[in-house]
């Protein structure tokens, strides 16, 4: 439903703006105040699409209303309606955000045109499923894997995507909504139940949604340091295990990442953050180092180590064990002093 708050310090103006109001649209909820302090307070209640104010009122003004709307960053639109024709109080307005600037008496032929534009420009902006779903995917990683870097590029993308200019109040709140309950469940898919101070979502504005969306999910990751007793890298430690035990056999980087519960793009992106290499490239080193400790030891071939690390094939081992050390495994242990 479509929602405008009219603000006026006279009752008079404000029954007659509601009047016209109805009149364009009976469907259109309209609610008043009688200055810009009361109309904070409806604000939180009603999220209102659009509000109409007139400049001078006691306690706080018409500009002062819309520079406080004009900070909250959400898709509001504010006009202006005033019996001063003052160029000064239009460019104040047009500073703050508003979008029309009309004088009194105001009549339909006035209003309805301004609804018209504002209400096309206010059309919802269509969000993307499977990219919030996409979305919701790699924050989920990032809090359980405590990446605080990516995680702060997650919630500034979020703001400017689902945040930002041209998706309403409800709409964002439902989108709140949505995404804390399904990142919830996911981490306890992972053994993890996070804790939430929960609140009405659909009695916060839009500001207040979204600070309260991002300080939930930074909440999720100070739980997770919590229980893992600060240790960031506990994942990390364990994918890097698992492959020193498996370092003989042809596993991918798929099964580690299945093994620890992360995508395979996610944890190529955050092994290569940690260990500074790629999971290929750590895999390798590790052969060539296990190799070199079995090169000096003299019970073992030459022909058999490359097989004993994992290379199937003496001819790349030869090769590889080359390129990382500047010597063949011959004259390796040769250096090394191994007959």
């Amino acid at each position: 439903m479509r929602r405008i708050l009219i603000v006026d310090d006279e009752p008079m103006i404000r029954k007659g703006l509601i009047q016209l109001v109805k009149e364009y649209d009976s469907a259109i909820e309209a609610f008043s105040a009688n200055n810009g302090l009361d109309a904070i307070q409806a604000m939180r209640q009603f999220s209102p699409d659009i509000v109409l104010t007139d400049i001078r009122m006691p306690r706080m003004d018409g500009l002062e209303l819309a520079r406080t709307i004009h900070e909250t960053k959400t898709n509001l639109s504010v006009v202006i309606i005033s019996g001063y024709d003052d160029f000064n109080y239009a460019k104040q307005c047009i500073s703050y955000g508003v979008k029309e600037y009309l004088l009194k008496p105001v009549t339909d032929l006035e209003l309805y045109p301004v609804l018209d534009r504002l209400f096309s420009a206010q059309k919802q902006v269509s969000v993307s499923l499977s990219l919030y779903e996409e979305w919701l995917k790699e924050t989920e990683e990032a809090v359980w894997m405590l990446d605080d870097d990516r995680l702060k590029e997650l919630l500034e993308h979020w703001a400017a995507t689902y945040a930002g200019t041209g998706v309403q109040v409800n709409q964002l709140q439902q989108i709140v909504a949505d995404g804390l309950s399904i990142l919830r469940k996911r981490l306890q898919t992972r053994g993890f139940t996070v804790t939430l101070d929960d609140k009405a979502v659909s009695d916060l504005t839009a500001l207040e949604a979204a600070r309260y969306f991002q300080h939930a999910i930074r909440e999720f990751a100070d739980q997770i340091v919590r229980y893992r007793g600060g240790n960031q890298r506990k994942l990390f430690d364990e994918a890097v295990h698992l492959i020193d035990m498996h370092l003989k056999e042809e596993i991918s980087l798929e099964f580690v990442a299945e093994k620890i519960g992360l995508s395979p793009t996610y944890f190529s992106y955050y092994f290569k953050k940690i260990a500074k290499e790629s999971f290929v490239q750590y895999r390798m080193r590790k052969r060539i180092e296990l190799a070199k400790k079995m090169l000096e030891m003299p019970q073992y071939k030459v022909v058999d180590v490359g097989q004993e690390v994992g290379f199937s094939n003496y001819t790349y081992f030869h090769k590889v064990f080359k390129r990382i050390t500047g010597y063949s495994p011959s004259e390796y242990r040769a250096a090394m002093g191994v007959k």
